[in-house]
Order: C-alpha cells, then structure tokens, then sequence
C-alpha cells in the first residue's frame, strides 16, 4: 500500500449507498475534538483491498494523526461519523490502542466505549459462503507477556483475541445480531501451535448473543476489563460478566473498526462517539 494515499486533505468524493450515488465530503478524523482522546493513545492498522489476504500496515505509529485520512478511515462532515471501511477477506481498518495492560489489577479497569452502526452489512456478506458471514467491530486481544514495548506484542503472545464484538449475518436461528466471541482459555490454538486437535482447542470459544443489529441507530457498547474480569454493557444493560483469570499472565489491549471475516465484499461501520479510559478504584 502507498502510506502517501492515508495523508491527503478531505476530499469529496461519490460513492453508492442503498442505490443512490451521494458526496461524502472525508475529513481527517483528528480535527474533530470527539475524537482526539482515543487518537493520541493509538495507532491506524490498515490493510490495501489490492493485496494479499490479511495484509496491514501501520499509520501514525507515534500516535500523530495529523492529516491521516483515507476512503477506510475518515470522518464524514455531514454527520461526524467516525468512519472505517474495508474489502477483502481478512482485511481491516482499525485503531489499535497502544496500551498493554494487566487484566488482573484489582482496582484498574480499563473501559473501550462507543456508539456504533454497520452500513448494509447484510449487504457486504451476501457474496461470501455462510461460514463466513461475520465481521469484527471492537476487540480485546493480547500482546503477550507485557514485557513488550507499548503498542506492541512480544513473549508469550498467542494469535487469538480475548473477546470480539461481532457482526454475524446469522447464528443459532437469529438474523442480524451482534455476538460476544470470548476465547475461555489461553491455550495457543494456532496453525504452528500444535496443539488444534486438543480438546481445549476444540472447546475453546464460547459464543454469546449480545442484541439484534438496528439498522436506524447505533447501539452504545461499554467493554470493562479489570480485576480478572470482563463485562461487556450493551445500551446499559450487562450482557456480558466473565471470569477471566485464566487470561492473567497476557497483558492485553484495545481495537475497534472494522476487520472482514467475510469473502466478495467491503464492509463499513460509522462510530459516532468511540472513547477509551481507565479508572482507578
């Protein structure tokens, strides 16, 4: 990918929505005062649609992003949506927050809120096959044993996040749902692992419904992670209170926008408010 393309004044630029061609006038996400906060604690994870499945680089890696936006990553004027977009299988476009942090401080507790809305996702997913009908909007994952620098993973780190916010096209008979996918364990369950055929590797995920998808409104999500557990909140109510002691030894951080799990399509979701702090009790 050229990085030259993610630095760029705001341009306008026609795309079709729902059959109807309108400009979007894309403006760099750091003049917007909303969005500040969480841009000087990350970094942009960004993959090119031309290239090879699961591709990324990294854009302000020192956290300045000043005059970073692209067609994946841009603010729209109209409506101060943080917006990420993506094609291609296993791509994605998504702010990796630097912090790597103890799970098990028991008076720490590390929130990542936001008020979020796919666009047609249904739409996005119809070409792919239905194994593969999902995308990710926020994570939890792991950077290994937090001897790492920040914003980086090291020793000990296993290629599997704690916990994904899910998009699922359909899942258990329900259409259109959010799903909290929570790894219950931290065995290596990896391709180099050796360890795919054990029954900890076959049992490892458990698959919660979290609500049903409004296409009109975004729904508020607040990720807590603290004191050896984790909860997730969705528009108020706990859908989510899981132990996660066994998650004590990998320090863990934050992403949210989009990363495809879908085939033959581009994804996008609008954010308009996405925050990150942590609390001391």
């Amino acid at each position: 990918m050229n990085l030259n393309l993610i630095k760029m004044s705001s341009i306008a630029t026609a795309i079709l929505v729902s059959g109807s061609a309108f400009a979007v006038d894309r403006v760099a996400p750091v003049e917007y005062s909303q969005y500040q906060p969480i841009l000087a604690e990350s970094k942009l994870q960004v993959s090119d649609p031309n290239g090879k499945s699961g591709n990324k680089s990294e854009v302000a890696t020192d956290s300045d992003f000043t005059g970073v936006v692209s067609e994946h990553f841009y603010v729209d004027k109209a409506t101060e949506s943080l917006v990420f977009n993506m094609t291609g299988y296993k791509n994605r476009s998504e702010v990796r927050i630097l912090d790597n942090f103890d799970t098990s401080l028991p008076n720490t507790f590390y929130h990542l809120t936001a008020d979020l809305m796919p666009i047609n996702p249904r739409e996005s997913v119809k070409n792919s096959e239905s194994k593969n009908d999902a995308m990710t909007f926020l994570q939890v994952h792991n950077s290994g044993n937090g001897e790492s620098p920040r914003g980086t993973s090291g020793e000990g780190y296993i290629p599997h996040p704690l916990m994904r916010v899910v998009y699922e096209a359909e899942r258990s008979g329900k259409k259109d749902h959010y799903w909290a996918i929570i790894k219950n364990n931290a065995v290596d369950c990896g391709s180099k692992s050796g360890n795919k055929g054990t029954t900890e590797c076959k049992n490892a995920y458990i698959k919660l419904d979290l609500e049903s998808v409004d296409p009109k409104a975004p729904t508020h999500f607040d990720i807590v992670v603290g004191n050896s557990k984790m909860l997730i909140n969705v528009n108020g109510e706990t859908k989510v209170d899981h132990d996660i002691s066994y998650w004590k030894h990998l320090h863990s951080y934050f992403k949210a926008g989009v990363y495809n799990q879908f085939k033959n399509g581009t994804s996008e979701v609008h954010f308009k408010s996405l925050e990150y702090k942590i609390d001391n009790k």
